[in-house]
Protein backbone atom coordinates (compact mmCIF):
# COMPACT_ATOMS: atom_id res chain seq x y z
CA UNK A 1 0.00 0.00 0.00
CA UNK A 2 1.27 3.79 -1.00
CA UNK A 3 2.20 5.59 1.67
CA UNK A 4 -0.19 8.61 -0.08
CA UNK A 5 -2.75 8.15 -2.09
CA UNK A 6 -2.39 11.37 -4.20
CA UNK A 7 -5.67 11.42 -5.82
CA UNK A 8 -6.67 11.80 -2.19
CA UNK A 9 -4.68 15.07 -2.56
CA UNK A 10 -5.42 16.29 -5.71
CA UNK A 11 -9.03 16.04 -4.73
CA UNK A 12 -8.40 17.93 -1.41
CA UNK A 13 -6.18 20.70 -3.93
CA UNK A 14 -9.28 20.87 -5.96
CA UNK A 15 -12.01 21.49 -3.49
CA UNK A 16 -9.75 23.84 -0.45
CA UNK A 17 -6.93 24.78 -2.41
CA UNK A 18 -3.49 24.23 -2.51
CA UNK A 19 -2.18 26.46 0.22
CA UNK A 20 -4.98 24.98 2.62
CA UNK A 21 -3.78 21.54 1.41
CA UNK A 22 -0.28 22.37 2.35
CA UNK A 23 -1.18 23.83 5.44
CA UNK A 24 -3.32 20.60 6.80
CA UNK A 25 -0.23 18.58 6.00
CA UNK A 26 2.03 20.69 7.97
CA UNK A 27 -0.05 20.64 10.96
CA UNK A 28 -0.32 17.13 10.57
CA UNK A 29 3.54 16.54 10.40
CA UNK A 30 3.33 17.87 14.03
CA UNK A 31 0.32 16.09 15.17
CA UNK A 32 1.53 12.68 13.77
CA UNK A 33 4.70 13.35 16.07
CA UNK A 34 2.48 14.09 18.98
CA UNK A 35 0.03 11.36 18.23
CA UNK A 36 3.84 9.18 18.33
CA UNK A 37 4.02 10.11 21.54
CA UNK A 38 1.05 9.53 23.22
CA UNK A 39 0.76 5.96 21.29
CA UNK A 40 3.95 4.87 22.62
CA UNK A 41 3.35 6.17 25.72
CA UNK A 42 -0.08 4.89 26.43
CA UNK A 43 0.96 1.23 24.99
CA UNK A 44 3.96 1.26 27.18
CA UNK A 45 1.35 2.22 30.41
CA UNK A 46 -1.18 -0.55 29.15
CA UNK A 47 -3.82 2.37 29.01
CA UNK A 48 -6.07 0.82 26.13
CA UNK A 49 -8.80 3.43 26.37
CA UNK A 50 -6.24 6.17 25.64
CA UNK A 51 -4.67 3.68 22.71
CA UNK A 52 -8.16 3.30 21.27
CA UNK A 53 -8.75 7.10 21.43
CA UNK A 54 -5.06 8.24 20.01
CA UNK A 55 -5.56 5.90 17.17
CA UNK A 56 -9.12 6.64 16.36
CA UNK A 57 -7.92 10.18 15.99
CA UNK A 58 -5.56 9.50 13.82
CA UNK A 59 -7.31 7.08 11.51
CA UNK A 60 -9.86 10.21 10.73
CA UNK A 61 -6.70 12.71 10.36
CA UNK A 62 -4.65 10.79 7.88
CA UNK A 63 -6.95 9.00 6.09
CA UNK A 64 -8.90 12.50 5.43
CA UNK A 65 -5.38 13.31 3.83
CA UNK A 66 -4.99 10.79 1.89
CA UNK A 67 -2.34 9.41 4.13
CA UNK A 68 -3.86 6.16 3.82
CA UNK A 69 -1.00 3.45 5.18
CA UNK A 70 -1.06 5.23 8.36
CA UNK A 71 -4.58 5.23 8.46
CA UNK A 72 -5.00 1.57 8.07
CA UNK A 73 -2.38 0.93 10.82
CA UNK A 74 -4.23 2.90 13.18
CA UNK A 75 -6.79 1.33 12.43
CA UNK A 76 -5.07 -2.17 13.08
CA UNK A 77 -4.64 -0.32 16.52
CA UNK A 78 -7.99 1.09 17.19
CA UNK A 79 -9.40 -2.38 16.91
CA UNK A 80 -6.83 -4.29 18.86
CA UNK A 81 -6.70 -1.75 21.51
CA UNK A 82 -11.17 -1.81 22.09
CA UNK A 83 -10.89 -5.98 21.63
CA UNK A 84 -8.27 -6.61 24.28
CA UNK A 85 -5.97 -8.45 21.86
CA UNK A 86 -3.31 -7.78 23.16
CA UNK A 87 -1.12 -10.22 20.83
CA UNK A 88 -1.93 -8.17 17.86
CA UNK A 89 -1.64 -5.18 19.64
CA UNK A 90 1.96 -5.02 19.98
CA UNK A 91 3.05 -6.06 16.63
CA UNK A 92 -0.03 -3.21 15.23
CA UNK A 93 1.52 -0.47 17.73
CA UNK A 94 5.12 -1.29 16.88
CA UNK A 95 4.23 -1.21 12.90
CA UNK A 96 2.71 2.27 13.53
CA UNK A 97 5.31 3.63 15.50
CA UNK A 98 7.85 2.86 12.25
CA UNK A 99 5.32 4.01 10.18
CA UNK A 100 4.73 7.22 11.66
CA UNK A 101 8.39 7.90 12.15
CA UNK A 102 8.73 7.46 8.47
CA UNK A 103 5.50 9.67 7.21
CA UNK A 104 7.10 12.68 9.60
CA UNK A 105 10.29 12.22 7.76
CA UNK A 106 8.26 12.24 4.47
CA UNK A 107 6.01 15.07 5.08
CA UNK A 108 8.26 18.35 3.60
CA UNK A 109 7.92 16.20 0.28
CA UNK A 110 3.92 15.79 0.33
CA UNK A 111 3.82 19.71 1.08
CA UNK A 112 6.31 20.25 -1.81
CA UNK A 113 3.89 17.52 -3.63
CA UNK A 114 0.96 19.64 -2.91
CA UNK A 115 2.15 22.57 -4.35
CA UNK A 116 2.43 21.40 -7.67
CA UNK A 117 -0.51 21.44 -9.89
CA UNK A 118 -2.48 17.91 -10.31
Amino acid sequence: MPRVDRAVLDSLIEIIGQESVRAFLAEFQDLAAQQRFAIQAAHEAGDLEALYREAHNLVSTAGNLGIKRTSDLADQVQRAARTHDTNALDKAVESLLVELDAVVDDLPGLVKAASQVA
